[in-house]
């Protein structure tokens, strides 16, 4: 899970430039980069919520891979050798 904050740029020589950035706390990386409080925050928030879906997605998937190999008696490599392989949409 990612952990966003808002920071204000700074230039080379350390001074602010009244812009602001959106950046992931943990990885120290900066995602993007505002002119307005309001644009950062509003970006912001719908980035956090697409990460929070995203995990979501992702614990469901994690349970219901653990479930499908039980029931089947399958490997995890198998599983998902067979889903990229053999699942057509």
């Amino acid at each position: 899970m990612a952990k966003l904050g808002i920071y204000y740029e700074q230039d080379d020589e350390g001074k602010d430039t009244g812009r602001l950035q959106v950046a992931d706390e943990e990885d120290d990386y900066v995602i993007e980069t505002f002119d307005t409080e309001k644009e950062a925050e509003e970006y912001m928030a719908k980035l956090q919520a697409e990460y929070d879906r995203n995990d979501k997605i992702k614990a469901e998937y994690l349970q219901w891979e653990k479930e499908c190999m039980a029931r089947h008696n399958i490997t995890e490599d198998e599983l998902r050798h067979y889903l990229v392989n053999n699942v057509c949409v």
